[in-house]
């Protein structure tokens, strides 16, 4: 029996006023002289989006969601029960109960998430399919119709070859860095020739020939293979004039490695720049977004994006407006709902360029990937500590959006100055009081593992304690205490 309290429903009218729309989890409808003719739309979006969602009947959204009660309150179960069970492409779950407020009936219906092997669930009069997006319900394209049907099966896009591909197209440099760090971490991997290891770690195959995940994580261009594998970028600003949909649109490809350092320089370069005073008496600079969150926000869509090809005509995109900024990728999650993000182990459509990516090193001297799982944790633990909200995420089934409100003001949490951190970042700290030493200097003094060191010192530069010096390369790269 579902049991639903009348403080609940309060609850999420309160919600939607303060909002002034539906939202993805919810759809009020007015029902107040029969039922709704687009109840249909409803119906099929909230099947065919993960968790499903709630309908509610007897509110009138365009008076402030006021309450004003349905027709018949048995009446209307009864009807939304036979649509659910006749009118669509696969039977539809749902379960409704009657709540009186008001003294007027309102109808509550859960609608369950279809299974994943029914999907596109569609209405049988008209053939179409529907999405809940963040604000209402959206006619699914031929295209996004195909992408939920290739997603019944398994997914291993990834590892597709890539016609007339060879390792000439393969980036030398990053190439080279990649398979020596394959070797430091696998001693089987050290006895092989280079082209083996290529080949046993999903980079080519048998014949040569590049697979989508050694292309995209390791290529010159992965764009002559696949077009849309990058990032369209734009700033919508309120304050422009009515001609002007976007500025700064651009367009960032390349492999992986490339497309993550130059979206983070994007970002940075269209967003102000705060200087803060910390409670150590220091002065430094950050972002409205900080800038560890949003590389662990970018990179997270590049790696997981649908590898699908019929959800390649889409590109990732991301968007600055005036107090937030919103990427969003094709593909949905994979494996995991939003509640379980950064709570349990990760999963992901796209395996092999997971695990490539964990050994691709770019430009600032970090991993593509650390581990996976590890960034939504690092995100929110770096959001909290400038006293940030979290990042809203929404998982449209065929498409995932995160959404990051901008913090004009940050206040950083910092160490007073005779405080030292516990555990690896104040040995670091300890071994800096020397003077300005590179990783390599670092590890030698401290005995930490590489990727202990790289991971204390993005805490501890994200902290306003440490800085880097000197030449970007991971090589000449120095650091120093602030």
């Amino acid at each position: 029996m579902l049991e639903v309290t009348v403080e609940q429903l309060q609850a999420v009218l309160t919600q939607l006023r303060s909002e002034q729309n539906d939202n993805q989890f919810y759809e009020v409808k007015t029902a107040a002289g029969g039922m709704p003719q687009s109840i249909r739309e409803t119906l099929s979006a909230f099947a065919n989006t993960p968790d499903g969602g709630v309908l509610i009947l007897g509110v009138n959204e365009s008076s402030n969601f006021s309450i004003v009660g349905v027709y018949d309150a048995k009446a209307c179960q009864q009807t939304l029960a036979n649509l659910a069970r006749k009118e669509f492409s696969a039977p539809i779950t749902i379960r409704t109960t009657v709540l009186t407020l008001s003294s007027r009936q309102i109808v509550w219906a859960e609608i369950s998430e279809s299974d994943k092997s029914l999907k596109p669930v569609s209405i049988k009069s008209t053939g179409k399919s529907y999405i809940r997006l963040y604000d209402g319900d959206y006619e699914l394209s031929e295209q996004e119709e195909q992408m939920f049907i290739a997603n019944r099966g398994p997914s291993n896009f990834d590892e597709t070859a890539l016609p007339n591909s060879s390792r000439a197209d393969l980036d030398e440099q990053l190439t080279q860095a990649y398979i020596a760090n394959r070797r430091r971490h696998s001693p089987a991997l050290d006895k092989l020739d280079d082209n083996e290891v290529l080949f046993r770690t999903g980079v080519t195959d048998r014949e040569g020939k590049l697979t989508v995940a050694g292309a995209v994580a390791l290529g010159k261009y992965p764009q002559q293979f696949l077009p849309n594998y990058s990032i369209k970028v734009s700033v919508r600003k309120k304050n422009r004039p009515d001609s002007v949909r976007a500025v700064n649109v651009n367009s960032i490809d390349g492999p992986i490695p490339t497309i993550l350092e130059e979206a983070v320089k994007w970002v940075a370069a269209n967003t102000n720049e705060l200087m803060l005073n910390a409670e150590n008496g220091h002065v430094y600079t950050t972002h409205e977004y900080p800038l560890a969150s949003v590389r662990e926000l970018i990179s997270n869509a590049l790696i997981h994006r649908d590898m699908n090809p019929v959800s390649m005509f889409q590109n990732i995109s991301l968007t600055i407006e005036d107090e937030r900024m919103i990427i969003s990728n094709p593909g949905g999650l994979y494996g995991l709902s939003v509640k379980e993000l950064g709570r349990t182990g990760s999963k992901t459509r796209n395996a092999r360029i997971a695990e490539i990516c964990q050994y691709v090193v770019a430009d600032d001297g970090q991993n593509v990937l650390e581990k996976l799982g590890s960034g939504i944790p690092k995100i929110l633990e770096e959001l909290s500590l400038f006293k940030m909200s979290p990042p809203f995420f929404i998982d449209g089934g065929i498409y995932f959006t995160v959404i990051l409100e901008s913090a004009e003001y940050p206040t950083p949490i910092m160490f007073q100055e005779s405080q030292k951190p516990a555990g690896n970042q104040g040995i670091i700290l300890s071994s800096l009081e020397r003077g300005a030493l590179s990783k390599s200097d670092i590890e030698a003094f401290t005995g930490l593992t590489p990727a202990q060191v790289r991971y204390a010192l993005s805490k501890l530069i994200s902290q306003g304690r440490v800085q880097k010096i000197g030449n970007r390369t991971s090589a000449a790269t120095k650091y120093e205490l602030l």
